[in-house]
């Protein structure tokens, strides 16, 4: 990888095998804003006291703005794809949708666990135009 080459984060819906399953990958319109990163730690009792158990990889909370001012569209026909590729609920799915986050070296594989689109700009007749959207993945479940 070269520096300062542009790389385009995308995330490629997963089947429950952990393999890439249908759906076209979702490029975002602009790389993260944020992106955060959790471990869980795991502590037992003994005694009195503690003692560190394990330490495993936890959630990720992306932060992704999507703006189409400049065009005058409603911005939600950018982002209704990550309803449509990545809610079990919307795909009519039984089983969790995965989903590989990919953007340079960084990679995250996980389970979908939140969507969250918030709108900070509007036409004059209310259309939104440009977005924020909070997709919290949590990893994808480890082999025994």
């Amino acid at each position: 990888m070269t520096l300062g080459a542009n790389y385009k984060a995308r995330l490629l819906p997963l089947g429950p095998d952990g393999t890439p399953g249908p759906g076209d990958p979702i490029v975002v319109q602009f790389n993260p804003a944020t992106y955060s990163t959790l471990w869980n730690i795991t502590w037992a009792e003994v005694g009195q006291s503690l003692q560190w158990a394990k330490t495993s990889a936890g959630d990720l909370v992306l932060t992704l703005n999507y703006d189409s001012y400049e065009a005058r569209t409603d911005v939600r026909s950018m982002t209704e794809k990550f309803k449509q590729q990545l809610d079990p609920g919307e795909s009519k799915a039984q089983q969790a949708v995965g989903c590989l986050f990919q953007w340079g070296k960084m990679t995250y594989k996980g389970v979908v666990a939140s969507i969250k689109e918030d709108f900070s700009l509007f036409l004059a007749d209310g259309t939104p135009v440009r977005s924020v959207i909070t997709l919290t993945l949590k990893p994808w479940p480890q082999s025994a």
